[in-house]
């Protein structure tokens, strides 16, 4: 094969990744979007918009940098603002996001902020990727107490291809559970006959800027997207061995999110789980030859843009036993790889035990997730051990040079 081919595993993991950003939280932005006000075709005006600058800045970094750089909206924002956006109108709630969208933007432009983000030990953001990963591949198991004739029919076609054609075994899989759920009659005919073909239209929203929607929704929004996006999906990149372009990256989503945000944009950031599917040594042996995954993620992400509400009928039309499956099984790989980068050094263990449980303990506490508070512990626990090693070596050379005297 060629070096500048393309082949069948960049388009599957393409594809995987969209669809597993989709299946996995779409119906968190539908709400969030319908709790804030809007109606259907305000809803779907943000799934365009969402899909189309998704696509484009994920096309447009990957290619320039040669790099499989995937952009994605913050699921945990859409959660986070699932229980806020309701006590504020659409207008103010378009405005929050525009204020959050330009503080990423100003993150970018300060370089000693995202230095600071890029000096985490990468064992610490390992160890809270592995906590935001493994709920995803428990559930890929679920399904075996109630379904086990389908789940044994995916895993066993999963295992199979990974044995006999690893490249291809996402697209293997994905081509076993559509047809199960084809030939299972599986598909919901409810969500299905939303379907409609009918491209998406933008509708602009005049934004309202208010101090009471900038702290309750921009402020958090901001940080919940940059500690719980945007540094694992940095941190993703330095765990494959990929360079980090921190400052263009924050810049260009920050900028491309406030132009888009009136049409329903409510966050356009790194992505971190479904970026992770194209990075694998699954899609090409050769680890600079796995950008093209995420081109193709960008062409099925405009794909999905355009035909926002057809889409979302779509996937949501799949088994949810299905979707989890593929979900977790193609994140597997990422979590082994998470679990031995963080707990391979001696001198992090600790810390990153600390990140990992809490993280996967869920907690939110003043606002701020579980994510950001299991980093928080770990970095704290890694400092005072290391001002105690510090302090330690000092005395150590104190008594040392008196001992010399």
């Amino acid at each position: 094969m060629g070096k500048h081919s393309i082949s069948i595993s960049h388009l599957s993991a393409g594809f995987t990744a969209v669809l597993v950003g989709y299946t996995s939280s779409v119906i968190l932005v539908i709400q969030a979007s319908s709790l804030a006000g809007a109606n259907s075709t305000q809803v779907s005006s943000g799934l365009l918009a969402l899909g189309l600058i998704m696509g484009l800045s994920s096309m447009a970094y990957s290619w320039y940098y040669k790099t499989p750089i995937l952009t994605a909206w913050s699921t945990p924002g859409a959660a986070m603002l699932i229980g806020i956006v309701g006590e504020f109108s659409i207008n103010q709630v378009m405005g929050a996001y525009m204020i959050s969208a330009g503080l990423i933007a100003i993150s970018g432009l300060i370089k000693p902020l995202t230095r600071l983000l890029s000096s985490i030990p990468s064992a610490l953001a390992a160890a809270m990727l592995a906590a935001i990963l493994l709920p995803f591949c428990l559930k890929a198991f679920m399904p075996l107490a109630t379904e086990p004739l389908m789940f044994s029919l995916l895993f066993g076609s999963f295992m199979l291809a990974k044995y006999w054609l690893p490249k291809y075994a996402m697209a293997v899989l994905l081509s076993v559970a559509i047809a199960y759920a084809i030939l299972a009659d599986r598909l919901s005919t409810s969500l299905l006959a939303q379907f409609d073909l009918t491209i998406a239209s933008p509708i602009w929203i005049t934004p309202e800027f208010t101090l009471s929607a900038i702290l309750n929704i921009s402020i958090p929004l901001y940080i919940i997207t940059m500690l719980s996006q945007n540094l694992p999906g940095i941190a993703m990149l330095k765990s494959y061995g990929y360079q980090a372009h921190g400052t263009p990256l924050l810049l260009g989503t920050g900028i491309s999110n406030i132009l888009l945000a009136p049409c329903g944009v409510f966050s356009v950031n790194l992505a971190a789980i479904s970026a992770a599917i194209c990075m694998d040594n699954n899609v090409d042996d050769d680890p600079y030859q796995r950008y093209k995954a995420t081109l193709w993620a960008g062409v099925f992400y405009i794909i999905a843009g355009l035909w926002a509400s057809g889409v979302v009928a779509l996937f949501m039309g799949l088994p949810t036993a299905i979707s989890d499956i593929l979900a977790g099984l193609a994140l597997m790989g990422t979590l082994l790889m998470c679990l031995q980068n963080a707990f391979g050094a001696n001198n992090y263990r600790e810390s990153a035990l600390l990140t990992f449980v809490c993280t996967l303990s869920g907690i939110s506490f003043l606002a701020i997730g579980a994510a950001v508070w299991g980093l928080l512990l770990g970095l704290t626990h890694f400092g005072i051990n290391q001002c105690k090693h510090q302090i330690f070596t000092n005395n150590a050379k104190v008594k040392q040079t008196e001992y010399k005297k």
